[in-house]
């Protein structure tokens, strides 16, 4: 099933802002700062791994 993008612009949500319950805002800061988490705690993660880039492991990909 095809995904819906929705380009929307930090002006856009500032227009949509006023219309939305406290309610509705709060949880919207709640899932911004989830994802802001997720999205540090990924980077910081993925440095981790950097040791584990081999180019010469890279020959097993095409098995998979």
């Amino acid at each position: 099933m095809p995904q819906l993008q929705i380009e929307i612009t930090v002006e856009d949500i500032k227009k949509i802002l006023p219309q939305l319950s406290k309610t509705q805002i709060l949880e919207l800061d709640q899932k911004i700062h989830e994802y802001l988490e997720t999205q540090m705690m990924m980077a910081a993660a993925a440095t981790a791994f950097s040791e584990w880039e081999d180019p010469e492991e890279d020959i097993y990909n095409e098995y998979l």
